[in-house]
């Protein structure tokens, strides 16, 4: 990975800008590509938002966390991935500004995003017990339990995402009232279409990379803690392509997509923490972190419920053109993230 840390600020600057640019026109495609091969498959959406879109608004998380993990700093890595996971639960409330008069929760019509809700909050729980206790390492190298222990519960739990909902299971009370955007379905073939994504999530890559970097240098430049740098400006960088996405998916009214998405996304980024153990040979990774990474990561199980609560409770009033579960969540993620940087600064 090239070093802009030399660069002057104003440069810096303009590569972030136009990083943000790439990601954000390459994922408000991706969105539309999404949901015509959820069509054309009849794959559900919030399946689709899970293992397509999740796994591809993810790449520039998996660049930054191994920049940052072969640097020498895999407890950076780590705290960008967890910042990460919490902002992009407020991306859910940003991109419910974008839906109207209704909440973006309430439009939601079954129950598999309930489930990709609860699996988040599963994984992020075992994180945040793995920081709480000391990990140990396994024997077979220098990887800790809780992150391998992670990885296969979602390996479990993602072969199980697109089996049928049990019929005696839960089931919204009313209907969603969601009228869904008519599209122009593109008329080109599997091949070209397949084309389209693998350039939209290169682009997405790259765009998302050079942001990344940008902000690292901008960063470094203004003398700002690696630790508020993994928590907040690093984390915020890498979700670009989750707003870019979510909001994409809203203007389509495509719910599923946009919250299976964010949800989506965020399974995969715990699981990313199993690659900075793998990658930095040192003692387990969980056993580097501080006080801060366990509290980032409990904020985001208690983001994730509160999406989990609108889901369930599907009220669709909103107030400032948000439902309430969004309103919470940002006054949640400001006051957590209020609380952690008082800690890090005082201390």
């Amino acid at each position: 990975m090239p070093d802009l840390t030399a660069l002057p600020i104003g440069w810096l600057a303009m590569l972030f800008l136009a990083g943000a640019a790439i990601v954000w026109f390459a994922g408000a495609r991706l969105a539309r590509y999404a949901d015509e091969v959820s069509h054309r498959s009849g794959i559900e959406q919030a399946v689709i938002g899970v293992l397509l879109l999740g796994a591809i608004t993810s790449l520039p998380e998996i660049s930054t966390t191994t920049v940052a993990t072969l640097s020498g700093n895999p407890a950076m890595a780590v705290n960008n991935l967890l910042g990460g996971i919490a902002f992009q639960v407020v991306v859910i409330a940003l991109a419910d500004l974008f839906v109207g008069k209704s909440a973006l929760t309430s439009m939601v019509p079954g129950t598999r995003t309930i489930l990709n809700a609860g699996i988040s909050i599963v994984l992020l729980v075992l994180a945040a017990i793995g920081v709480m206790i000391g990990d140990w390492e396994l024997p077979l190298g220098s990887v800790g339990f809780f992150p391998v222990l992670i990885a296969v519960v979602y390996a479990i739990c993602l072969s199980q995402l697109n089996r049928e909902v049990a019929a005696g299971g839960w089931v919204p009370a009313t209907e969603s009232r969601v009228e869904r955007q008519a599209l122009d379905r593109p008329e080109i073939g599997n091949a070209r279409l397949g084309l389209a994504v693998a350039l939209a999530a290169l682009a997405i890559f790259a765009g998302g990379t050079v942001v990344t970097l940008s902000a690292e240098g901008l960063a470094e430049q203004t003398g700002t803690d690696t630790g508020i740098v993994g928590l907040t400006l690093l984390a915020v960088a890498t979700s670009l392509p989750e707003l870019s996405t979510a909001i994409a998916a809203v203007r389509l009214r495509r719910a599923e997509l946009a919250i299976g998405d964010i949800l989506g996304g965020n399974m995969f980024d715990v699981v990313l923490i199993l690659l900075i153990d793998v990658l930095d040979g040192g003692p387990p990774v969980l056993q580097q972190v501080d006080r801060a990474s366990m509290t980032m990561a409990l904020i985001g199980v208690l983001l994730t419920a509160l999406i989990m609560i609108g889901l369930v409770e599907r009220r669709d009033k909103a107030r400032l053109r948000m439902g309430y579960d969004s309103i919470a969540v940002l006054v949640v993620y400001a006051a957590g993230i209020t609380a952690i940087l008082s800690g890090i600064l005082s201390g």
